[in-house]
Formats: structure tokens, sequence, C-alpha cells
């Protein structure tokens, strides 16, 4: 029984070792900012600065809250999502950024993971449309702006309902703010037309073949469109739980050890 304490006890002290190696680990490479992205400049803004800027001013109203941070996160994430890049850019979770996400990801043999919590997935910095809706839901969803992913069959993007009454489309990815919500969107697909007008500018002068206005405009008008959720319960959990387990793990031997 004492050899198995000992054993528990190790292995806590091992985990919580890796817990605080992490503490001075960042998710973000900077080689980030000179990688060959599909998008012309793709991220402009350090983690540093995100972090600042995502704060809410005081009394912001909720709609120019909501747009400033969308293209806040437009310019401090990076399009990207290369296999040759899981490792470089963190697309697996590193073991000492959370290693009971990273075990999760091995058991389910997944290459690559996005973030649920908008901090994690903006200090990364790199994903393809759905990350950038995902991290954006949550920051609204954190200042109690009611928001929901919409799958829009081949892109993602952002419905947000303001206390106006007003919604309005966002798209972190691209960069464009949509005055409608997807409801209106569904009944005419051409209501986004405007705000797509200069899609063309989006993209990096490599990438010869990508989508126009109009393919946009038939995205929004797909059948099949839908409101999509990504559950964060266990990420947060495992956010909590990293540094519970540890102490449970070394409490039987330390116990031992403090009655002698």
């Amino acid at each position: 029984m004492r050899i198995f304490k000992i054993t528990l006890f190790l292995l806590g002290v091992i985990l919580l070792g890796i817990n605080i190696f992490g503490q001075f680990k960042s998710l973000r490479n900077e080689d980030l900012y000179s990688e060959v992205t599909p998008y012309k400049d793709d991220i402009t803004i350090q983690f540093s600065e995100a972090k600042k800027q995502w704060h809410r001013n005081e009394n912001e109203p909720d709609k120019d809250y909501a747009l400033r941070v969308t293209m806040l996160i437009n310019n401090s994430m990076a399009h990207y999502w290369k296999d040759e890049g899981i490792k470089k850019y963190y697309l697996q979770v590193p073991i000492w950024e959370n290693y009971l996400l990273s075990l999760k990801q091995f058991v389910l043999k997944r290459k690559k993971y996005e973030f649920r919590n908008y901090d994690k997935a903006i200090e990364r910095g790199v994903g393809i449309c759905s990350q950038p809706c995902i991290a954006l839901k949550d920051l609204l969803n954190d200042q109690g702006i009611e928001a929901d992913l919409w799958d829009i069959k081949g892109h993602v993007v952002v419905d947000a309902k303001f206390s106006d009454g007003n919604r309005y489309t966002l798209d972190p990815d691209y960069g464009h703010l949509v005055p409608y919500g997807m409801e209106a969107i569904q009944a005419n697909p051409e209501l986004v037309r405007e705000s797509y007008k200069n899609q063309d500018d989006v993209y990096a002068p490599h990438l010869t073949k990508h989508k126009h206005t109009d393919d946009i405009v038939q995205m929004y008008a797909r059948d099949g469109n839908h409101i999509y959720y990504m559950d964060k319960t266990y990420e947060d959990f495992s956010y909590i739980a990293i540094w519970i387990l540890p102490i449970l793990l070394m409490f039987p031997y330390a116990k031992t050890r403090l009655k002698k």
C-alpha cells in the first residue's frame, strides 16, 4: 500500500510539474505572422493586444461591442489548418497545455482540436472559419449577448441578437458584418451581397481559385443551413480538473507523512 501511495504521489508531482511548466508556455507560435495563408494581411494583432481589446468598454452598447470584437478576432487569427502545422501551431492540444484534453485527443484519435474557450482559441491564433466563430460566440455569450453558430454548408458564421431587438450575422473569418439575422437572410439571401461585395479583396494574391461574392450568396441560399452547437462543458471542466487531480493523487501519501 505504501508503494502504491508513493507511486500516486510521484504521478501527482509530475502532473503538477507539467501544469506549472505550461504556465510559462504560449499556444501562439510567433512564426504565425510570417506564415503563408489564403488571406491578405491575415493576422496583424498580437495576443497581448487582443486581450486588452476584447474587454468591453464602460457603457459600450452590445451591438458596438459585437461588431468591434468580430473584427478583432478577424485580425487576431490566421486562416490555417494544415496537417504539416499540427505540432508547430499546436493544432493538437499539447500535454503541457492540458493533459486531459491531450489524452482525450489521443484516445479518440483526432488530429486537431478546436478550442471552445475564446481565450485559448485566440491565443493559439489559427483555425478555419469555424474556430474564429466558436471564439466569437463564446466571447459574446460571456458578455450576455445571445449568439448562435450557423453552418451554411461550406462556411460558418455567427447570428447575434442585441438588446435593441436587431440581429446581425457576423463573419469573423472573412471579416464581414451583415446587418441582418439568419432568419431574414434565409428568406432573402441577396441581403448579404452588399456586405460581401469586396470578397475578392480578402484573398492573398497567390490564391487564384477562391470564393467570389456570388459564391457566398449561394452558400447562404442553400437548403439545410442550420444552427449547430459546440459543447464546452468538458473543456471547462478539464482546465479545473488538471489542477485538482494532482492534489488528489498526492494527498494519500502526504497525509501519511503528516501523521508521523
